[in-house]
């Protein structure tokens, strides 16, 4: 494949992110707002990184915790995670293992739930801890195990969901290290890491933080920056100070409703099956099925929040995001044999796209998509009609390869 068309098809799956991410794409509310401002004064406590980094910018004599700075923030982890996206992207489309696959798989993502879903939460911590997420899972990918346990480590810190996001996703990335030969073996010790984060937190807050006494704390901060309303100046500290076990006993009854909600099924399901096939597709003739098992459990990690967390939409969208990111880890290798069923994943995309394109996610805050169905065929008609030019070339592929 040459550069002009590695970079018409990397452009045509920036247009369709760009267009996706502004069918919600709005600023902060008041809860990713309030996580900001919280920081390790009180303590080590959850989700206090990014508003203590933020907080060490008041050393510049810059008014760090004033609403325009918690907004620039945010939209600043937004960029940021998007830059991720476009690079692993970048790798996806130019890779010659499956060129028709890898950009249907881009295709997929790029119109994908998660994508609107992401652009409509801006402030939360999400960015930061996924960008960190396939940040290390690339490291892992390309044989640098100790930076990636890091790396992970900081994620832990940064949001707790890392533990179930993106930890699998970044052992992933360690299985298909250069010589790994499937093995795990000594490669798991610096994951201790990662584990230690999470250690520290439960053990800060289960022995050492009086959780009533923080509690007041955290509120009592948050009361005193009026840009954060909605009551989430007592909602944040007391979801923040409630122990797992506490959360697991108060929303567990709703676990298999939440797992099988049809709209979402209808909504997430088809991206995240594509991405586990691609990522066996893309992978060598002799690892496929392997591969794909491992890239399902790494899809279906995210879904044990659902135990533990409410917002059901927003935890099944990452079931898509770490389906994309296996199938651009698995999307390295140069000329394996044609895959038997990559027609079939040709072809499947095409419905997924359109629907992706057509859908409306369930939004927060009463918000819904923007755009009508005319204007959104409109808008993405350029990646319509390149993925329409590139189709037929994928389809003919595989005998040409063969």
């Amino acid at each position: 494949m040459g550069r002009l068309e590695q970079w018409t098809r990397l452009g045509l799956v920036a247009w369709a992110m760009a267009i996706t991410m502004a069918r919600a794409v709005r600023y902060p509310n008041d809860f990713a707002e309030a996580h900001w401002l919280l920081d390790y004064r009180f303590g080590l406590i959850k989700r206090g990184l990014a508003g203590s980094l933020l907080s060490l910018a008041s050393i510049t004599g810059l008014d760090a915790q004033s609403e325009r700075a918690v907004t620039a923030a945010a939209f600043t982890a937004l960029a940021v995670f998007v830059l991720v996206l476009l690079r692993a992207a970048s790798h996806l489309v130019a890779s010659d293992a499956e060129p028709g696959v890898a950009l249907a798989a881009a295709a997929v993502f790029a119109t994908s739930p998660f994508v609107v879903m992401a652009a409509h939460f801006v402030g939360y911590l999400d960015h930061l801890f996924l960008a960190a997420a396939f940040t290390a899972a690339w490291l892992a990918r390309s044989g640098r195990v100790w930076g990636a346990a890091a790396l992970a480590a900081v994620g832990v810190l940064v949001h707790e969901s890392f533990v179930l996001v993106g930890l699998p996703l970044v052992l992933f990335g360690t299985s298909l290290r250069p010589g790994a030969r499937g093995r795990m073996g000594g490669a798991l010790l610096p994951f201790v890491l990662p584990a230690l984060a999470a250690f520290a937190l439960w053990a800060s807050e289960t022995f050492l933080l009086d959780r009533g006494l923080l509690r007041g704390q955290l509120g009592a901060r948050l009361s005193a920056f009026s840009f954060v309303g909605g009551d989430m100046n007592l909602f944040v500290p007391e979801w923040l100070t409630t122990g797992t076990l506490a959360t697991w006993q108060s929303q567990r009854h709703a676990f298999w409703r939440h797992l099988g909600d049809p709209n979402l099924l209808r909504l997430m399901v088809p991206s995240a099956v594509f991405f586990v096939l691609a990522a066996a597709l893309l992978s060598p003739a002799g690892v496929r099925v392997r591969r794909g098992a491992a890239a399902a459990l790494v899809v279906g990690a995210p879904l044990l929040m659902h135990a533990v967390a409410w917002d059901t939409a927003r935890i099944w969208t990452y079931t898509i995001v770490a389906g994309f990111a296996c199938a651009w880890l698995c999307g390295g290798h140069v000329g394996p044999a044609p895959a038997a069923g990559r027609r079939w994943l040709l072809a499947a995309a095409v419905p997924i796209v359109v629907a992706n394109v057509l859908a409306r996610s369930p939004l927060m805050d009463g918000q819904v998509e923007r755009f009508t169905a005319s204007t959104r065929a409109l808008l993405y008609l350029p990646v319509l009609a390149g993925a329409a030019l590139a189709l037929p070339r994928g389809w003919r592929q595989r005998a040409s390869r063969a």
